[in-house]
């Protein structure tokens, strides 16, 4: 499974507005006069955008306004193609970039390949569409607003948004705004909630509403802009104006592993508790995120702007009402006492579990959990995900953010999204003491946890009608999916990225003794001689050159390894995107998918390979 900061950097919104906007109408009209066609900036979006009153004035559908006497000037784009009044849908922007656990922004393709014209276009198909005015807002930094990109979810940008909306209202001669936002362009329209009494209708559409939930899932203190105190929406709803016209329309996916259904409905219960009119409608989202519920939430702001009634707007769009409560209680599967001691679960235990199954390994049972799904389809194929170590490697004796945080539900949602990338069943298991398998997670890396696994691997072929397995594993993750893929003639695809594949290199480079407990080890590089080759069986090592967990060098042996041996092995150097450098769960994932679906090595190579590769075999020149 990903990291939650990953989850919601790794292509977030990439089923963007571009694309539902160009599905709201099949006719597409010439680009606006006047507007401009050049894309937006990277750089522009990187450092900030500056544009000075003039130079504001002269711009179509922008506005020039000030806060705390700084000046800002803010682009929108309206229309009245699909019918006029003095009543106005605002879609407020989302995010346009993702953010690596680096700090590091990096622009989405998407949003670089837009333009003012682009951007105007789309509105004139979305009032067509929606049959009412539309006004696409770009906020601070963005779409061809001035300002800084880095400093959203704060007041100033709150309040910048709301003196547009003002300004655009007066210029336009609207006497009241509905607002839909979509993912974190919800966090701005909720706040803006708070500051307004113009507003009817509020739809919030897969929105990040409780900020403090959201870090607290992941194990953060602070937003990924840095802010500590960002602005929070489900902090604000006692300082919201009761008022008789106002309607407020959570829309959420129950499965959302982009922004939680968890944390919207945090947002639910504490504006419902506030006396606020709150309704929340579980939809279907059309992506593999289960997050982009786009076009539910303009379509049903329309709808709401019209007067349609509550309980109709539910009928329409209730499509996804999940069987237990998205805050139902869900702990982490793992407790920091799984470092220390063993996990025990008994055979009566591990038979009464769902997802589990009891396997015997040298005269001993162990119960092992899988998660798995065929929300994607159904083939007699799985792509299995085996996860790294629980204990933070920079912090012995606890648990990485990862493994703290992750709970029986979020693990399912998971597994659902990766299924439905794949297009079949995946599944997602547990080593020896994590994640609710039995066993003692301090006997990791040795032969009995590998042996654990096969065995386990042997009962989900015939309960689940398996033929072969495709497998991707992250750090110690991919010291088993070495292993098995030594001792298994089923496996088609074998993805070890940062892999501890090399078990006596890695402990040398990190400067430790090769002493028996570490000889005790499985050690995947000593058992490449005794391999042989076999049909259908393709191994990819996948390494960041700066890894400073497991070195690049004792990585890149075993690949030369199997290579001398005439094994076909390909090993790709990809940047992780972590402050460590050893992070690559998400593109080892999507390897193996890709590597199922009998993608070439030269096309994964050409997808994956983002790094250069040291001439040499030497450790990382990271210090």
């Amino acid at each position: 499974m990903r990291h939650l900061v990953a989850v919601l950097v790794c292509a977030l919104v990439v089923l963007s507005i571009a694309r539902e906007a160009a599905q709201a109408q099949s006719t597409t009209p010439a680009p606006a006069p006047n507007f401009e066609t050049e894309p937006f900036s990277s750089s522009e979006l990187l450092r900030g955008k500056r544009i000075t009153q003039a130079e504001c004035a002269a711009l179509l559908e922008a506005v020039w306004v000030a806060v705390d006497q700084q000046g800002e000037c803010i682009r929108y784009y309206h229309s009245t193609a699909g019918g006029s009044g003095p009543e106005a849908v605002v879609l407020v922007s989302s995010e346009v970039a993702s953010t690596n656990a680096r700090g590091e922004l990096k622009p989405y393709d998407f949003y670089v390949k837009l333009s003012p014209a682009a951007m105007q276009d789309q509105s004139v198909r979305w009032s067509r569409s929606l049959r009412m005015p539309y006004i696409y807002l770009g906020r601070p930094g963005t779409y061809g607003s001035s300002g800084e990109y880095a400093k959203r979810r704060t007041a100033r940008e709150i309040d910048l948004v709301s003196a547009a909306l003002e300004a655009i209202k007066t210029r336009h001669g609207y006497t009241r705004l509905h607002l839909a936002g979509y993912s974190e362009g919800g966090h701005a329209a909720a706040a803006l909630l708070a500051r307004r009494t113009d507003v009817r209708c509020v739809v919030l559409a897969s929105s990040l509403l409780s900020v403090r939930s959201r870090l607290a899932e992941s194990g953060r203190d602070e937003d990924v802009t840095g802010n500590k105190h960002p602005v929070d929406p489900v902090a604000l709803v006692d300082q919201v104006v009761k008022r008789a016209d106002l309607r407020i329309i959570v829309v959420t996916d129950p499965d959302d592993v982009v922004i939680s259904a968890r944390s919207q409905t945090t947002y639910v219960r504490r504006a419902s508790a506030a006396g606020l009119p709150v309704q929340q409608i579980f939809a279907a989202a059309s992506d593999v995120n289960a997050h982009n519920l786009l076009r539910t939430g303009l379509s049903a702001a329309a709808d709401c702007a019209r007067g349609v009634r509550e309980n109709a707007i539910v009928a329409k769009y209730q499509s996804k009402v999940p069987e237990i409560p998205p805050d139902a209680d869900d702990p982490p599967l793992n407790t920091p006492a799984v470092l220390s001691h063993g996990v025990v679960v008994s055979e009566s235990q591990c038979k009464d579990l769902r997802n589990a199954v009891w396997v015997r390994v040298d005269g001993a049972g162990y119960c092992v959990r899988y998660w798995m799904s065929m929300a994607g389809g159904s083939k007699d194929e799985a792509v299995v995900y085996i996860h790294g170590d629980l204990g933070d490697a920079k912090t012995p004796g606890q648990l990485n953010k990862y493994s703290a945080f992750m709970t029986a539900g979020r693990m399912q949602r998971e597994v659902q999204r990766w299924s439905r990338v794949y297009g079949g069943p995946y599944i997602a298991i547990g080593r020896l003491g994590a994640f609710g398998s039995s066993g003692d997670h301090r006997k990791r890396r040795s032969p009995l946890e590998i042996r654990v696994v096969v065995a386990a691997l042997d009962e989900l072929k015939v309960r689940h009608g398996l033929r072969r397995f495709h497998l991707a594993g992250q750090s110690g993750g991919a010291h088993t999916v070495a292993g098995i893929a030594q001792m298994r003639s089923d496996v088609g695809c074998a993805v070890m990225a940062s892999g501890v594949v090399s078990v006596k290199t890695r402990a040398h480079d990190q400067g430790k003794k090769i002493d028996s407990g570490t000889k005790a080890l499985y050690d995947p590089l000593d058992h490449v001689a005794a391999m042989q080759p076999q049909q259908g069986r393709r191994m990819i090592v996948m390494s960041d050159p700066d890894d400073q967990i497991v070195s690049f060098r004792s990585q890149r042996e075993f690949a030369d390894r199997a290579r001398a041996k005439g094994l076909p092995i390909l090993h790709v150097s990809a940047d992780a995107g972590t402050e460590s450098f050893h992070g690559l769960h998400n593109e080892s994932q999507n390897m193996a998918i890709d590597c199922a679906k009998d993608m070439d090595d030269n096309a994964l190579a050409a997808k994956y390979q983002n790094k250069a590769a040291p001439q040499s075999g030497g450790l990382s020149a990271i210090p």
